[in-house]
């Protein structure tokens, strides 16, 4: 089939291989124009850096809230404090932090959450309460599922933040991929989020783009309190992004980096689980508009190259020939694949999955279409997200936990 013979397949397969190439572009130069940290590896200064308080907020973590512990003071920071909150936990968490609070006496406080307000998502009134009980004019906030890996995070972070003087700053996360569904899911819903979000604009303030892990947020107190600390976002469906959108709308100087050896966190454990949280983060992070856009690029960007694939290999194994991939609208659609699965390396390299999971990205794009098409049905009002005992529908609370003594 000669190339110059433009018919309609033609037409849609090399606009959709030329669509590729000016992402892959894109994608390129975003990457090259994020910011990425290392770890620092001089010796800590005795003094001169200002007191910071960790915010650990903890329910039912039994499994990981003392490796997190232990890693926050392994830390080099000269002048660190830690809050973690037990937030109505059933387990054992409570009598761990109790107990890891003698051993790193007057450095762990521990603040034991009986209750939650009407009106309030868990994690921001458990913050919440963390930030009162801090002394620190530094507060990170971070998950009971992370673990700091170089003794110097920290102290690079708040270098960081001085260096650039932010009020805000963000780490993304590394994750820890124990089974082959989280290498496949984690990488391509981020990806899907972050082509929204763009990371690289953040600190730009001519651009409204904001971001922040909810693993990972470094704030100067003051400014941070100033706009209604978690309180502004007590029930955000998703109160991480929401907080650092408000951030920015007020003024305040924000920064996101990719760290490397900083520290990892966990992912969702079982199927519903990555389900429920992954439609809560699709539904929060994007609006309608971004989600349908979303799900029309993905099945012309992505369920085309594939099906043709599919189409050009079955033709193959029949014919014994490779010729529909060499000429016309096949060699414009595994041109179009190829850059797909290209990226497909870079973004789960990125993310700490491992490459030969990549193999199984289609799946995982299967998911984050199911996962958008949720989010979306949940913006209209016709299905309702959950999450840890809440329901949302159209972005508000409409089922929040009942309070317990």
């Amino acid at each position: 089939m000669d190339l110059l013979d433009l018919n309609g397949l033609n037409l849609i397969a090399w606009g959709v291989a030329c669509a590729w190439v000016m992402i892959a572009v894109v994608y390129i130069a975003a990457c090259r124009s994020q910011s990425s940290l290392r770890p620092l590896t001089d010796v800590p200064p005795a003094s001169g850096l200002p007191k910071l308080s960790v915010i650990v907020a903890c329910r039912n973590e039994t499994a990981c809230i003392e490796n997190c512990i232990r890693s926050l003071f392994r830390q080099d920071y000269p002048d660190l404090e830690v809050v973690a909150i037990n937030d109505r936990s059933t387990d054992d968490t409570g009598e761990i932090l109790d107990r890891l609070a003698v051993e790193f006496f007057n450095r762990l406080r521990v603040v034991h959450v009986s209750m939650l307000p009407a009106g309030w998502f868990g994690k921001p009134h458990a913050l919440e309460q963390g930030l009162k009980s801090a002394t620190g004019s530094l507060v990170c906030f971070t998950d009971a599922d992370c673990e700091f890996l170089a003794p110097s995070a920290l102290r690079t972070t708040v270098a960081e933040m001085q260096r650039g003087e932010f009020d805000f700053f963000s780490i993304a996360a590394k994750y820890t991929m124990t089974s082959l569904r989280e290498s496949v899911t984690v990488p391509c819903c981020s990806e899907a989020i972050l082509a929204w979000l763009r990371p690289e604009r953040v600190s730009d303030p001519r651009w409204p783009d904001a971001f922040a892990n909810g693993a990972f947020i470094m704030v100067r107190r003051t400014p941070f309190e100033s706009i209604g600390g978690w309180g502004s976002v007590r029930a955000k469906i998703s109160e991480d992004l929401e907080l650092a959108r408000l951030a920015k709308h007020s003024g305040l100087k924000l920064g996101v980096a990719q760290g490397d050896g900083f520290y990892q966190t966990g992912s969702y454990g079982t199927l519903r689980e990555s389900w429920n949280g992954w439609s809560r983060i699709f539904n929060g992070a994007l609006t309608p508009s971004q989600l349908a856009f979303t799900l029309c690029r993905m099945s012309i960007l992505f369920v085309l190259p594939l099906c043709a694939m599919l189409y050009g290999v079955a033709n193959a194994l029949q014919t014994g020939s490779v010729e529909w991939f060499t000429h016309g609208a096949g060699l414009g659609f595994a041109i179009a694949f190829s850059l797909r699965s290209a990226m497909d390396l870079i973004v789960f390299r990125m993310v700490g999955a491992p490459m030969a999971s990549a193999l199984l990205a289609p799946l995982g794009r299967l998911f984050v279409m199911a996962a958008s098409t949720r989010a979306l049905l949940s913006h209209a009002g016709l299905v309702r997200t959950h999450w840890r005992g809440t329901a949302f529908v159209s972005g508000r609370m409409i089922m929040p936990e009942q309070a317990k003594a």
